[in-house]
């Protein structure tokens, strides 16, 4: 499942520019990539160059289309954004939900396929589905789970 299809990314602010000029799936992407460099949990802050050149790392992030788009739209600013994680959380609930509803699979096999704890399967199961669910999955949910 991509990002685009389940959980809307803000529409406003940085963000909402980035998901403008390269897309949803893009600005996750990179964000998740920075957010590992940056060494901070609360933001991430990186650099829009002026011109981007083959071997830089945001082509190898978000491809060169998407690199020159960014650059001709920002160059020259650094950006400090969200890191996103209320967004990833949101989307590895529903991931979680959707593989249960889908092959009703063990704990531990969602686990292993979504890279993430058993233990964080069973909590999320334990849980209310999310809103994003029905999308997919226009049921009553309880007694499901």
């Amino acid at each position: 499942m991509a990002h685009d299809d389940i959980i809307d990314l803000p529409c406003h602010g940085l963000i909402g520019e980035m998901v403008e000029v390269i897309g949803s799936d893009a600005t996750v992407r990179l964000i998740s990539a920075m957010r590992r460099s940056t060494g901070r949990s609360w933001r991430v802050c990186f650099y829009i160059p002026k011109r981007v050149h083959l071997d830089h790392p945001l082509v190898r992030i978000v491809g060169w289309h998407h690199a020159v788009l960014l650059s001709r739209e920002f160059g020259g600013e650094i950006f400090q954004t969200s890191n996103l994680r209320n967004h990833e959380r949101a989307w590895q609930s529903v991931s979680i939900f959707a593989l249960h509803l889908r092959s009703n699979g063990s704990v531990h096999r969602i686990a292993q396929e979504l890279g993430v704890d058993a233990t964080t399967v069973r909590r999320t199961l334990a849980g209310k589905p999310p809103e994003a669910l029905n999308r997919w999955f226009p049921l009553n949910f309880k007694g499901l789970v």
